[in-house]
């Protein structure tokens, strides 16, 4: 099914900007690093606001070309791009201040919170094959928690680890809320993308006063790259995710599974460039993940 393959891609996306957010966090506090990949979002989706009408019958269909939105429409879009935000400001202190594959490994309980909130609000109906690859899914993350302790991160104590949990919990709301705006309101594509990076843009530009004093742009593209190259992976990765949710008979407590092959991604890249500990430990646990998606997209 192309929705499943969307959702596989779009993992796989979201695993290299993981990566580029940890290298960003490297030199750059994390307000500044959510302002300014904020503000460059925007910055990239502007200019399709402005493309001529002619070109409307051609972009359209690939969603690159944004529908006007209505005031209600676009106040209806504010609970998304707020939640993102703050989804961001709590995950980055988490990536920041933990193992990158620690991090992603609590960001990976995602599916779970999703899948119950789509079963809940949602009437979603999974098979057995899909429920067994959630429970295989979930022990894996739960192995990750174990992995943890043994680098001295207790996750029930640890502040950063709460973070993490907290934005997970966002987000899985805000995937929930994708799907009512996409299916139930049937909000143009490309329309939700462009008005939600200006508003998470306008909303991000709140944060200037903590951070105007350290704020420098020559950087961003020498030794700071990885800021920019945050916004357009973040950009790429929400495109293909929301194509997929949009996708008749997509089922978004299964596409979020998917999107959490971002794991296999992130492990491979601290393997080879953070020295990480653990890594045999870990890939038990990143092939429970796998496993647990291949059940789940079986029908």
């Amino acid at each position: 099914m192309t929705w499943i393959a969307l959702g596989l891609l779009a993992g796989l996306v979201l695993g290299t900007y993981d990566f580029l957010t940890k290298l960003a966090l490297k030199e750059k506090t994390v307000l500044e690093v959510v302002l300014w990949s904020s503000v460059l979002g925007a910055l990239i989706w502007a200019p399709f606001f402005f493309l001529p009408a002619a070109w409307a019958g051609t972009l359209q269909p690939m969603g690159l070309y944004p529908a006007a939105l209505t005031r209600a429409e676009q106040l209806a879009l504010l609970p998304k791009s707020a939640m993102m935000v703050v989804t961001w400001i709590l995950s980055y202190y988490s990536v920041k201040s933990l193992p990158l594959s620690i991090s992603a490994g609590v960001r990976a309980s995602g599916p779970l919170w999703t899948a119950v909130g789509a079963i809940v609000f949602l009437s979603e109906q999974l098979n057995w094959w899909q429920w067994m690859g959630l429970a295989v899914s979930m022990g894996s993350y739960y192995l990750f928690s174990l992995i943890g302790q043994k680098e001295g991160i207790r996750f029930q104590r640890n502040g950063w680890v709460l973070c993490m949990l907290a934005a997970t919990l966002l987000s899985s709301a805000n995937a929930l809320y994708d799907k009512h705006i996409l299916a139930t309101l049937q909000l143009d594509l490309a329309a939700v993308q462009a008005y939600s990076a200006i508003q998470r843009g306008s909303m991000a530009l709140l944060l200037l006063p903590w951070v105007f004093g350290a704020m420098e742009c020559r950087s961003l593209l020498s030794r700071n790259w990885a800021v920019p190259a945050i916004a357009a992976a973040y950009i790429l990765a929400e495109f293909i995710y929301l194509t997929a949710v949009q996708t008749e008979g997509a089922l978004i407590s299964v596409i979020s599974v998917l999107r959490r092959t971002n794991l296999v991604m992130v492990f491979a890249l601290s393997a080879l460039f953070f020295a990480e500990r653990f890594i045999r430990q870990k890939m038990l646990a990143i092939s429970g993940v796998l496993v647990g998606i291949v059940l789940t997209i079986v029908h």
